[in-house]
């Protein structure tokens, strides 16, 4: 079989996939995804509010990375969320012009796509920050492995979503009456574009998140025996490895199989066989989103000892001015 006939299969079953709808009912769904928005953007506020204003906070460079995925991520949840709860809502996607959907579009499927390819070099990173430290020591170097990578793939990313979703070579066709007006570019009709998006944006950095982290994990088991008389070094090695692990198992659970089921209809399986366990794990991905701030709170403990829990539950008792009597 030809690259193109792959395609034109991995076509016929994407359409198929993208024009149904998951069998979990609109209004379930609506307050899935607004009981867990609601929580996540607090705390992505709050997270992103005392990372920026405390300096030291700021200017460590494996918060940078998640200020990134934060910031990414808190879009997202104001934007795209709702806009889904707004079509869940009424039914269809209002107001029923191509730049909403559009727009849709580009932060539902760039952003995320941006949010997975962040993540992946944030494994990466975690790895080198972890067991090859001395490379962020000098300025040079902690130019070239932490900001320059960084930048390089922010900037691919916007450029390569503004071109193939805002200005396309092709005509895009909108559906109003289905989730994301239909969440098909006309893009991923080009076998270039399409295969690319597939398989660079979305398996790939899937997999590197899943092979660094097993190397994470083998890695500091291994570590832990030849730090024995350097605790401080290995409870920070150990908390940021399960801080790492953490925030994968939570993206992997739902983008694991959902890209599995993508490669093998790229090797040929019949375009009706998975399609209804992929409209669950895509809708899955949303709550990676919604959780990976809290993930983050769990193990910012100098943050998480800002909260005060009392009154956030409003659990404290309200103070009483003492009532002085005459003697």
């Amino acid at each position: 079989m030809t690259t193109n006939d792959t395609f034109v299969d991995d076509h016929d079953h994407r359409g198929a996939f993208h024009e149904s709808e998951m069998p979990i009912t609109r209004p379930i769904r609506f307050w899935l995804l607004l009981l867990f928005d609601i929580p996540s953007i607090v705390c992505s506020l709050f997270l992103l509010f005392h990372l920026l204003i405390n300096k030291t906070f700021r200017c460590h460079l494996i918060n940078q990375v998640m200020m990134v995925l934060l910031i990414i991520g808190l879009i997202i949840e104001l934007v795209a969320v709702p806009f889904h709860l707004d079509f869940l809502r009424i039914g269809y996607v209002k107001p029923s012009i191509p730049f909403i959907c559009i727009l849709w579009w580009f932060i539902d499927i760039g952003l995320y796509n941006g949010f997975t390819i962040i993540m992946a070099w944030s494994s990466i990173h975690r790895y080198l920050f972890m067991f090859h430290d001395q490379l962020f020591i000098r300025g040079k170097k902690r130019f070239f492995f932490h900001y320059l990578f960084l930048i390089i793939l922010l900037l691919y990313t916007m450029a390569f979503y503004i071109i193939v979703i805002i200005f396309p070579s092709c005509i895009h066709i909108f559906d109003y009456t289905l989730p994301v007006c239909n969440d098909y570019p006309c893009y991923l009709h080009n076998p270039i574009f399409g295969i690319w998006d597939t398989v660079v944006n979305s398996i790939l950095p899937t997999f590197i998140i899943c092979i660094f982290s097993v190397i994470i994990l083998i890695r500091f088991h291994y570590q832990k025996h030849r730090v024995v008389y350097r605790r401080n070094q290995w409870r920070q090695q150990r908390k940021m490895a399960i801080q790492l692990i953490s925030s994968s198992v939570v993206y992997l659970i739902p983008n694991i199989p959902f890209n599995l089921l993508i490669i093998a209809h790229l090797c040929g399986l019949p375009k009706d066989v998975g399609v209804q366990p992929e409209l669950y794990f895509d809708f899955l991905c949303y709550f990676v989103i919604f959780l990976y701030p809290f993930i983050c709170l769990g193990f910012a403990s100098k943050l998480r000892k800002r909260i005060q829990w009392k009154k956030l539950f409003l659990l404290q008792q309200p103070q009483q001015n003492p009532i002085v009597t005459p003697q």
